[in-house]
């Protein structure tokens, strides 16, 4: 069974599209195991699965604590031109982009944007197909030593 062996779903992004409210919305949560060699970091996430889930994502959120995140889940994996933005989203985020077999195959910081349209944003992309994103506060990875290569397994 793969490491990210939940159930998926499909892709929005990290904005509130027109006519999904945030109390509309509500997400469970999940454990995420990320290893890097012989260690092992845990992250309790938020997990967005369905689309309401994806399109929402952390956007209107002031803040995040320093050990959570939000893990996106897709199925089927979605292509590398498929990615997020940042559409009123006022906190920065680190996003790792994860394969099917849970690596992790590309890290980015993602800056706020605040335009009046979520197509004035910045788009953030994997560069190659991904089952799953993790968004976490900015510099989260740098912090716990975790990079592209690192396992991602949800329990």
């Amino acid at each position: 069974m793969p490491p990210l062996a939940l159930t998926l779903v499909t892709l929005g992004a990290c904005a509130p599209p027109g006519g999904i409210s945030p109390a509309d919305v509500t997400f469970d949560t999940a454990t995420v195991w990320l290893r890097v060699g012989a260690d092992s970091t845990g992250l309790v996430v938020e997990v967005a699965a369905s689309r309401a889930q994806h399109e929402l994502g952390l956007a209107g959120r002031t803040s995040l604590a320093p050990d959570a995140g939000m893990l996106f889940l897709f199925d089927p994996p979605r292509p590398a031109d498929e990615g997020f933005w940042m559409w009123q989203t006022p906190i920065p985020l680190d996003i790792a982009f994860i394969d099917a077999d849970g690596v992790i195959l590309r890290i980015l910081g993602m800056d706020p944007c605040a335009a009046p349209s979520q197509d004035d944003c910045p788009g953030y992309f994997a560069e190659a197909p991904y089952a799953a994103a993790l968004e976490v506060s900015r510099g989260w990875f740098a912090r716990s030593g975790i990079g592209v290569g690192a396992s991602v397994r949800v329990d």
